[in-house]
């Protein structure tokens, strides 16, 4: 569960998407809060609807942490022994299951250079998924964890791979050509009006985390005249229409 999490934050955080779904009867309690920030949009990751957010807080990394874990003892959650978590991200992160209505919450701090934390705070519906549809771009061979999340007509899809950066990145120049894909920029590829963006993260040595975001570029699909829109009338033309 941890480790399927981080992924999804992961996407989420790249895409700047947030999703919304659910209601619980859990409030997120986070001290000294100095802002916080939910970008609208819908979310789904493997076909679980998720819910984002994100606060910055006054307050240090680890004094948050066990704030947190205190209000997820309270509010009665499971939360995994060390065993089975698997730490994906940097950043200090952790999971808890509300087991009466199958929604999972994580978060994950992130320590800011003037000495306030970014709190990325997710929740997903695991009671509300639905089955997902086969992968919508090529996957590295050996590819594990796979998820796929949609969002106000974009998808991702993240998965982990045990390779170098520079070997996956070299997969989706092979792939992506053959399948008729040109790059018009450092991991942005077109093909017609749909653009695929490849972004390979490094999780440890010989180890990445591998996000895929698909959008149609409404632009590229519009004929010439409504894209533009409407052109001024010269003077003359009108003049000579009259």
């Amino acid at each position: 569960m941890s480790a399927r999490t981080g992924l999804l934050l992961l996407a989420g955080l790249w895409v700047a998407g947030v999703a919304s779904a659910q209601q619980s009867g859990f409030t997120w309690d986070v001290p000294r809060v100095l802002e916080s920030v939910e970008v609208p949009g819908v979310m789904r990751a493997d076909g679980i609807p998720v819910k984002l957010r994100s606060v910055k807080s006054a307050e240090k990394p680890q004094v948050i942490l066990q704030h947190l874990v205190r209000t997820f003892e309270a509010a009665g959650f499971y939360i995994p022994p060390d065993k089975h978590r698997t730490q994906w991200l940097a950043e200090p992160q952790l999971t808890a299951l509300d087991t009466d209505r199958l929604i999972s919450y994580t978060f994950v701090l992130q320590p800011n250079p003037d000495g306030t934390t970014t709190v990325v705070l997710g929740e997903a519906n695991l009671g509300m998924a639905r089955r997902e549809q086969s992968a919508f771009a090529p996957v590295f061979p050996g590819g594990t964890d796979l998820m796929q999340s949609e969002m106000e007509g974009a998808r991702t899809m993240t998965y982990l791979a045990n390779a170098e950066p520079e070997k996956v990145q070299a997969f989706y120049v092979s792939a992506l050509g053959s399948a008729g894909y040109s790059e018009d920029s450092s991991g942005t590829w077109r093909k017609g009006s749909e653009e695929l963006r490849v972004s390979v993260r490094p999780v440890k040595v010989g180890r990445v985390a591998v996000i895929v975001l698909r959008r149609t570029v409404v632009e590229d699909a519009l004929q010439p005249a409504v894209r533009e829109g409407p052109r001024p009338t010269s003077p003359k033309a009108s003049a000579d229409k009259r």
